[in-house]
């Protein structure tokens, strides 16, 4: 699944984004505080003079690997080719191409067999614990 834009006479493609910009993203969000609740434009205004930043993140031009691309060229592209309509349409489209709910049940799940795992290969009588 992918979303595409057309901005600047370029076309930039939206995909569920891979390792290496997940750590580039949580990286660029060091400090940022986004209220859970928050809406497209909050999410937005959270993230402020770092949007730029975080949308060359997620998009990447067409026919190009994510690996391959500028980010910080990418980002003084879209700061001044990018209409804040789009913006908001590519912030949107993030949470729907990466369903961030679905990562944390996951993780979730995986700490609690974690957890199981090592309750059941600790020592008789012993009382250790896992925590999320």
């Amino acid at each position: 699944m992918e979303k595409t834009y057309a901005i600047n006479g370029k076309t930039y493609v939206q995909r569920p984004l891979v390792l290496g910009q997940a750590a580039q993203l949580l990286a660029l969000l060091k400090g940022v505080s986004i209220p859970g609740e928050a809406t497209a434009l909050g999410i937005v205004a959270a993230l402020g003079e770092r949007i730029p930043d975080a949308l060359a993140i997620a998009l990447t031009e067409e026919g190009m690997s994510p690996r391959d691309k500028n980010v910080t060229a990418l980002a003084e592209e879209l700061a001044f080719a990018l209409p804040p309509e789009t913006a908001l349409e590519v912030v949107d489209h993030f949470f729907e191409l990466n369903p961030l709910s679905s990562w944390l049940n996951q993780v979730a799940d995986l700490m609690n067999r974690i957890g199981t795992g090592m309750k059941s290969t600790a020592a008789p009588g012993s009382t250790s614990s896992v925590s999320c």
